[in-house]
Parts: C-alpha cells; structure tokens; sequence
C-alpha cells in the first residue's frame, strides 16, 4: 500500500512549503508531512532495532518518541532539500533508538527488564482510544483504514502538550485509574479530567483533517 497527500493544484501543498510552514510553527503542515514519511520511519526504525531489545521494546514506542522531538524541535531545522527533512527524521529515529538501548541495559543490570508480552502492545492500545473517538462521531472512522487512522493518532499524540500527553497515556492508554493519574502528575482529578477532554477534542480535530488529506491506492 503506498498513503500520499492528497494532490492539490495549490502550490502551498507541496512538500517544500509544507516544510517552510511547519518550520515557522505551523503543527498541521508537521503533521501532513509526519503522515506522509510515517511508513518510511517504521520500516527504517524496524530494520534497525536490534533482536536483542525486540522483546522489549515496541517500534511504535520509538516512533512516538522521534514524532515528539520532531514537534519540539521542528523550528531548528534548516532545509537544504526535500531529501533533507527525511533524513533529519531519521536521525531523530536513530538517536531514539540509541536511548532505547542505553535504557535496556541499564535496565537489564538492575534486573527491571518486562517482556513485551507481559504488557499490553502499543498497537493495541491505540486501538482503544481511536475507537473511542471514532464512536463520538464519524471524523475519525472516516479514514480509508484503521491502519491510517492509528498512524494518524500516533501524530496527534505526539503534537499534543505535554501535560495532555501524559494525562492520556497513563490513564487511557496505560489503563491506570483516574486518582492514579493525578498522583502521578501532581494534579486534582478534576483537572486530569480536562486534560483529558481537551486532549481528546484536539485528537478528534487532528483525525478529522488526516481522513482529508490520505487517500490509498
């Protein structure tokens, strides 16, 4: 399957204005072209984690990680090509993928190492929460397939600030309680609880405009 922005006569949607807008702080232009690149990553980031952490550590853990920094740190980068910006990504890729394994081993020496079967897998609780947006409405099942729309929301979590970021992980992707959540983050639970409804309001937009903008061939 090959996932493209959809064409426009706009000139505005080419890749390079993409990248120029996304530069001067323009988070949907970042998310067009994280979408468009995302196959790329997963696969560069597959080939190249190493079997000895596999069992460990999830590809789309390391993929959350390059989006975040990608958000972070987008007005730093200088293009000199289209070329360039994918491989500014996969640098980002690579070094996470260096944490990854530093935080392995030093896991692995202290004894704190959990196999990835003994925690849900990361697709899987994506799912959970796409389908919970998608039965708010019909944006996010309006994508052509899940696989699309959970890429969609692996970039619209990254995209989001950090205190809703945290709010819906712990709670609605790691599954802890709502008075865990806020002991965690040293918040009231009514105050997670807004998090969570603006972090959810903020996906449910992000996966409105990528059922817009992918097609599939």
């Amino acid at each position: 399957m090959t996932r493209q922005i959809t064409q426009c006569d706009d000139e505005q949607d080419s890749e390079r204005s993409l990248i120029d807008r996304a530069i001067a702080g323009d988070h949907v232009a970042l998310e067009r072209l994280l979408l468009t690149h995302y196959d790329e990553l997963e696969r560069n980031i597959r080939l190249k984690l190493p079997p000895r952490i596999q069992s460990v550590q999830a590809v789309e853990d390391v993929l959350q990680l390059t989006f975040m920094h990608a958000f972070r740190d987008i007005g730093r980068f200088q293009p000199r090509s289209d070329a360039s910006f994918v491989d500014w990504l996969l640098r980002i890729a690579e070094n996470r993928l260096v944490d990854a394994i530093r935080e392995h081993d030093r896991s692995k020496r202290g004894g704190e190492i959990r196999q990835l079967e003994d925690r849900p897998g990361e697709d899987s609780r994506l799912v959970g929460l796409w389908e919970s947006l998608a039965a708010d409405e019909a944006t996010a099942s309006s994508l052509a397939a899940r696989g699309e729309a959970l890429h969609a929301l692996q970039i619209a979590l990254a995209a989001l600030p950090q205190d809703q970021h945290d709010a819906i992980r712990l709670q609605l992707l790691e599954g802890r309680s709502l008075e865990e959540t806020a002991v965690a983050l040293k918040r009231t639970p009514d105050a997670i609880r807004g998090l969570i409804f603006r972090g959810k309001e903020a996906l449910h937009e992000a996966l409105g405009r990528a059922s817009r903008w992918l097609k599939t061939k």
